[in-house]
């Protein structure tokens, strides 16, 4: 039985979509894993936990999803650094666009 999800609760912005990059660095303490967010999306986004990887990374992207407001779906990538770290990125409806 694996141990209840939990995330810190994020009010969402209703209506205007945040357009951006979202970041999180998780990391695996023998229990289960911790997710914190940095980067310039990271106000205001929640702090996941979990027992696995796959848990956590589920919360991450419901965080992102209602700190953006955002009703579409997007991609992320969750990349592992070394064996009890990795970083998850997901960009929504932000692209790289040449000056």
């Amino acid at each position: 039985m694996s141990s209840p999800l939990r995330t810190t609760p994020v009010v969402g912005n209703m209506g205007e979509v945040k357009k951006g990059v979202y970041q999180y660095k998780l990391t695996s303490s023998g229990s289960g894993w911790t997710a914190k967010p940095f980067g310039e999306m990271a106000d205001g986004l929640a702090e996941c936990t979990g027992a696995t990887a796959e848990e956590v990374e589920k919360a991450m992207y419901d965080a992102c999803k209602e700190a953006s407001g955002t009703e579409k779906e997007f991609t992320f990538a969750n990349d592992m650094v070394s064996p009890k770290v990795s970083l998850f990125t997901a960009a929504i409806e932000a692209a790289y666009e040449p000056k």
